[in-house]
């Protein structure tokens, strides 16, 4: 077959297949000719996005929350006037435009004794918002004054997460996990505060927040005057035995003083039983794993009751039980016992340091452990 005859038979269509052909050329010509003409039918709507504008302008000109309308819109419709939020009924708070459980917060916090000396004092209650209290201080009928401060922006100009927060009075015992992030917190230390107090931890001082070791000394020292500790809970402290004898009490007895014990005391108990006992409170520090920053928030409840010092008798001593004390090496201990043995017993501890020539910060650390009678 000839390559025309073959480009005629490929080119050659049945009856059906010419129909269907014409029908698609039509319907395409008839498509191309409504979307020229398209524009001659159909009007376009117009939109004014002047309002828009205004609104961005205000955004951006004005840092005050509520000279925006789409914010203070909502607080049109309440009959706004002086108020105490010493004396706020519950149908007053209602007007104002305070919600159940703000007015209930309120109350709560007037249960406990305190009350509202100045404006600002209002905006410390947990759940009452920023702009809330902005919109209502001309209104609130308490004298201007007192803490000022009503929210930080971030949890610091160094933070990598820069995430903003309010402060407000709260009560560690009661605070929910909510208020805790509100206040700045992390999940993470939210977790270590819901630990401390599951394991029957308890604040009774403002101080014992700190305690806690999830907050620096700048965070412990914004949050502060925000703390609200019942007068009654912070009148437990006189009757509670807050001071820990680190050579009398036990690992589990420790442990109930708090975290850092809590982290610590197995360790601590076991080297006090290496040396014999601790005589200073510095000799924490020499504790594995102990960190100085930890030690010093807790320096000030140690007591030591030095009576209860082991101390080895050298004139009766085997080698292996004066070397196996931390601060005399074994080289020390044959030594010491080599003379004794040699020219009999040691008549004073300062006769140990003399004949076997120790230095003195070496004999420092093992006077308070060694005896000759």
């Amino acid at each position: 077959m000839s390559f025309k005859e073959q480009l005629k038979e490929y080119f050659s269509f049945t009856k059906g297949e010419s129909q269907g052909i014409l029908v698609l050329l039509i319907l395409l010509i008839i498509a191309v000719i409504v979307n020229l003409f398209s524009g001659y039918f159909i009007n376009e709507k117009e939109y004014n996005f002047s309002k828009y504008e205004t609104l961005l302008n205000e955004l951006s000109s004005d840092s005050s929350d509520f000279n925006i309308p789409l914010i203070s819109e909502k607080y049109d419709t309440l009959k706004l006037f002086k108020f105490n939020p010493n004396n706020l009924s519950s149908d007053e708070a209602k007007q104002l435009g305070f919600s159940e459980y703000q007015f209930k917060m309120i109350r709560k916090y007037l249960q406990t004794g305190a009350s509202f000396k100045y404006k600002s004092d209002l905006a410390k209650i947990y759940s009452i918002k920023n702009k809330q209290f902005i919109f209502l201080k001309p209104y609130i009928d308490l004298p201007e004054k007192g803490y000022e401060k009503i929210s930080d922006n971030y949890l610091g100009e160094n933070s990598k997460d820069k995430q903003k927060h309010t402060y407000f009075l709260f009560d560690p015992n009661t605070l929910n996990d909510s208020g805790w992030s509100e206040l700045g917190f992390s999940e993470k230390q939210i977790s270590s505060i819901r630990k401390y107090i599951k394991a029957g931890g308890k604040f009774f001082r403002n101080e014992d927040l700190k305690k806690l070791y999830v907050i620096n000394d700048k965070k412990f020292a914004d949050l502060e005057p925000y703390i609200n500790i019942p007068e009654e809970e912070s009148s437990v402290l006189i009757n509670i035995h807050r001071k820990v004898d680190i050579n009398s009490l036990s690992a589990e007895e420790m442990k109930q003083f708090g975290k850092f014990w809590q982290y610590n005391a197995t360790r601590i108990v076991k080297y006090r039983n290496l040396l014999g006992g601790f005589y200073k409170k510095e000799q924490l520090l020499e504790v594995y794993g102990m960190k100085r920053e930890y030690y010093l928030k807790i320096a000030d409840d140690i007591i030591i009751d030095k009576s209860k010092l082991e101390k080895i008798n050298v004139n009766f001593a085997e080698v292996s039980e004066l070397g196996r004390h931390p601060y005399i090496s074994w080289e020390n201990a044959e030594k010491i016992l080599k003379f004794r043995n040699k020219n009999g017993a040691y008549k004073s501890i300062e006769e140990i340091k003399m004949k076997n020539k120790i230095p003195d910060d070496v004999f420092k650390k093992i006077a308070p452990y060694i005896k000759v009678k």
